[in-house]
């Protein structure tokens, strides 16, 4: 969630920006809005999981990935962005409208360290377009999402499962896990990739390694918010 003043962030427009248009909106869930882009394509062309920074506000910059690519128009792509939390990023999101006009930042594709197959996927909402640009056919896949979002994410998704989120962030996703790694559901994994919440991931990793299951560098950690900072 990254801060600057309005210069410098006028200045990563001029070198990095790309221009993108709203093509169309859709709420494919309570709490969650897709966006469709045309947007001119990086070095290298978009890729699924490519990372994305738009500016917010003018000194707040908020980072999103893009979820699909469409294979016949290589500047079309989707974005899918968790809109629960009341930061500038939602706001943003919410205010957009078919036609709007902004600069995306980025550069090249970089993708996620990823080891062996198949691989556990956990992350909670702000994550959900980041795992399905990522997760493969065998991959076991867990989120967690606010409860009036599981069934409608669900349906176009059945190989993943969804947890309703509780009070805490990443306590319903470290019941499932304590349980699994108990219950030897989960050693069939050589990899996984842990998205999200920060806190929550110090504690899944550390359930990982201290049953067994993985060793820390088969594990990829990327935090997206924390507790105590502004949010999303």
């Amino acid at each position: 969630m990254p801060q600057a003043p309005t210069f410098i962030g006028r200045l990563a427009e001029t070198v990095m920006g790309r221009r993108a248009r709203v093509l169309g909106l859709a709420e494919p869930a309570p709490g969650f809005v897709e966006v469709d882009l045309r947007a001119e394509a990086p070095p290298g062309g978009w890729q699924p999981g490519h990372e994305i920074q738009v500016r917010a506000t003018p000194t707040q910059g908020r980072r999103y990935s893009v979820r699909t690519v469409c294979a016949h128009d290589p500047e079309h792509v989707t974005v899918l962005a968790a809109t629960s939390a009341d930061g500038p990023g939602t706001r943003w999101i919410l205010g957009l409208r078919a036609g709007a006009e902004f600069t995306v930042l980025t550069g090249r594709h970089r993708p996620l360290y990823e080891h062996g197959a198949p691989r556990l996927f956990l992350g909670d909402g702000c994550t959900l377009g980041t795992i399905d640009a990522y997760a493969g056919t065998e991959d076991l896949v867990v989120v967690e999402v606010p409860p009036d979002a599981v069934r409608p994410l669900a349906g176009p998704r059945p190989r993943y499962r969804f947890l309703p989120a509780g009070p805490a962030p990443g306590d319903a996703l470290q019941d499932w896990l304590e349980h699994a790694a108990e219950d030897g559901e989960l050693a069939h994994v050589d990899g996984a990739l842990l998205l999200g919440h920060a806190q929550s991931l110090q504690r899944q990793r550390r359930t990982l390694v201290d049953h067994g299951i993985l060793p820390r560098r088969a594990i990829t950690t990327k935090p997206y918010w924390a507790t105590g900072k502004q949010g999303l």
